[in-house]
């Protein structure tokens, strides 16, 4: 059935809900542990896992002879996540690039870096 002349010419308004403004709260009311920048960088850091779940810890083979272990996706403070390999196990070579965010380390150690990894590197 179509509407009449009636229903198509009228109009009924409804009450709209009464919706509060939001307010900016005051800079003296946010305590510092709720703002965005809380200093990562320094004094702690983080490796991403890769989109497989896999941790990023490569065998890298140079000139068929040379085998090193490559840590890749390092965020943060490097030098701290190298101080805490060596307090793991003190014989690694490690050498660090801080601007790719990698450490190589002499020899072929994934295994075991991905067993601290996986404990959580007390």
């Amino acid at each position: 059935m179509r509407p009449t002349l009636f229903a198509r010419a009228s109009h009924f308004p409804f009450p709209k809900a009464v919706v509060p403004r939001y307010t900016i709260p005051s800079l003296e009311s946010i305590p510092h542990t709720a703002l965005v920048n809380n200093g990562f960088g320094e004094g702690s850091y983080f490796i991403k896992k890769t989109k497989f779940n896999h941790w990023p810890v490569y065998k890298k083979i140079t000139n068929q002879s040379k085998i090193t272990t490559e840590i890749k996706r390092i965020e943060g403070d490097i030098e701290l996540f190298r101080r805490d390999l060596l307090k793991l196990n003190p014989d690694l070579k490690i050498t660090v690039n801080k601007t790719a965010g990698y450490v190589n380390i002499k020899g072929d150690v994934v295994e075991e870096i991905k067993e601290y990894f996986n404990e959580g590197l007390n």
